[in-house]
């Protein structure tokens, strides 16, 4: 069904996102954004660049999803268990998840990242993701289907893919956030 309240609370999610880089992250120096804790983990940078492989590629799906007019594949179509990708997947990439997973391997940061654009590049990511979100509004997010980037045999609703996306974005800022205010955290 076609749900304007749900895009438009997702936008607004999508730009909480965005708010919160700006004021929490994008003055960062490169070498704080690069910085990594002493207790196994990633950088903000690590983090950004994630997010940006990632919801990239997702959004890059949803991008074509809107080329076709959302057009189902067959796949899509007749997967018995896309229900049951979605509600997972939400629950891995949500805001606040109880159990962490290891996140696939297509989706790991490179070994080096370049973060004197950094904060640019991924307000332009945000930017691209909440206009195709708005692209979505006159969809039935509940009967476009839209298959993972990891996998061809998991599917799910243009609505889970959205609620994925959203969650991943939070929960990584957050966790950027985070990790700014650690101990050792450097000053510049």
């Amino acid at each position: 069904m076609k749900d304007t309240a749900f895009i438009e609370q997702m936008l607004q999610k999508g730009n909480e996102v965005k708010e919160k880089m700006r004021i929490q992250l994008s003055r960062l120096h490169p070498s704080q954004l690069v910085w990594t804790p002493s207790t196994p983990g990633w950088s903000i940078a690590e983090c950004i660049e994630h997010l940006l492989i990632a919801d990239g590629l997702r959004i890059n799906i949803i991008e074509k999803k809107i080329a076709t007019n959302f057009k189902n594949n067959k796949w899509e179509e007749l997967n018995p268990l896309k229900g049951f990708w979605g509600s997972i997947l939400i629950t891995q990439t949500q805001e606040k998840v109880k159990k962490k997973i290891k996140s696939p391997h297509l989706f790991f940061p490179a070994n080096t990242i370049n973060a004197d654009d950094l904060i640019i590049r991924f307000e332009n990511h945000l930017d691209k993701i909440l206009s195709i979100i708005n692209n979505c509004v006159d969809t039935d997010i509940d009967l476009a289907q839209v298959t993972s980037p990891v996998s061809k045999l998991v599917t799910y609703s243009l609505r889970n893919a959205i609620i994925i996306i959203i969650g991943h974005e939070q929960r990584h800022i957050n966790q950027a956030i985070r990790l700014s205010k650690t101990a050792g955290f450097p000053s510049k």
